[in-house]
């Protein structure tokens, strides 16, 4: 189903969006069953409004918010960064179908916040972490590399927006 959902979701059940309709969670959840996306559009407006599960994607996870998400990611579909606030990934995710940042910045705090796809970035992608990223990264966005360890960049990149070190 497709629309805005903004009521609390509580307790241990898992939430399960299907079909191909773009629906929007609102609420601040604490359900611990998960969440799966198998078709449409999920949209998550606050880091709290998929609970504190992991999320299985196979579909479009889009993250229209600000803060530290940190439920693990994983399946074949897209996450999408939208808005204008600052999101940061921080879970250990393994979706296959990439990254795509629409709006606001997102941060990776580790090599696997952004799954295994390619990156495509309009906005402001930040890696505060060290490692080897070989996720390609296009787009017109900035890359913004923050923090104390070395990073180094092996994908087959093509984004335009410039590099900053900070």
């Amino acid at each position: 189903t497709g629309g805005t959902f903004d009521n609390a979701i509580s307790g241990s059940g898992q939430v399960v969006k299907s079909g191909d309709d773009t629906l929007t969670l609102s609420g601040s959840n604490t359900y611990t069953g998960g969440t799966i996306i198998s078709g449409g559009t999920l949209v998550a407006s606050n880091v709290e409004a998929l609970g504190t599960g992991d999320v299985t994607n196979d579909a479009v996870l889009e993250l229209n918010t600000g803060g530290d998400f940190d439920n693990a990611i994983s399946g074949s579909g897209q996450v999408v960064k939208s808005g204008d606030e600052t999101l940061t990934l921080s879970g250990t995710n393994s979706y296959t179908d990439g990254t795509l940042i629409s709006g606001g910045t997102l941060v990776a705090t580790n090599l696997e916040a952004l799954g295994t796809g390619d990156v495509t970035n309009n906005a402001t992608l930040e890696l505060n972490t060290g490692g080897t990223f070989d996720n390609a990264i296009s787009g017109s966005g900035q890359v913004v590399k923050s923090g104390d360890d070395a990073l180094t960049l092996s994908g087959s990149n093509t984004y335009t927006g410039g590099t900053t070190i900070s």
